[in-house]
């Protein structure tokens, strides 16, 4: 009967230390193969002001803003353009005109426009009178 109690023991503790090193290496393999976090995305910004100057080239605009302070856009492929709430490009955008949109920093520390909105939408027609 002792022996066989030992034997129980032993087995149990095989059992034990069997588990306890499939879990060490289940969790150091799930680590290594974790993806790092992604990094957040920046925040947009709202920005108001007049067009001062385009750049085709360097596809840039430069906006002077309602502080008075001017300000360099760049214009990338992702950068939704409007002129008076129709699609537009950067060819549309003319100095003077009022604008108004969202931007954020760039990777390079560059501020890069995400919305370009030139003029005001058009007003939607009124509906029909019901009858």
């Amino acid at each position: 009967m002792k022996s066989f109690a030992k034997t129980c023991l032993v087995l149990l503790a095989a059992l034990t230390m069997t588990a306890f090193a499939t879990n060490a290496q289940t969790d150091s393999s799930s680590t290594s193969t974790n993806k790092p976090p992604a990094a957040a995305k920046p925040k947009p910004k709202a920005y108001t002001g007049t067009i001062a100057s385009v750049d085709s080239d360097a596809k840039t605009i430069t906006v002077t803003l309602a502080s008075g302070a001017s300000q360099t856009l760049k214009v990338g492929a992702k950068t939704k353009i409007k002129k008076d709430g129709e699609p537009a490009t950067l060819a549309d955008i003319a100095a003077g005109q009022k604008v108004k949109g969202y931007e954020h920093k760039g990777e390079s520390g560059d501020w890069v426009a995400n919305t370009v909105n030139i003029g005001e939408p058009k007003p939607k027609p009124a509906a029909p009178p019901a009858q």
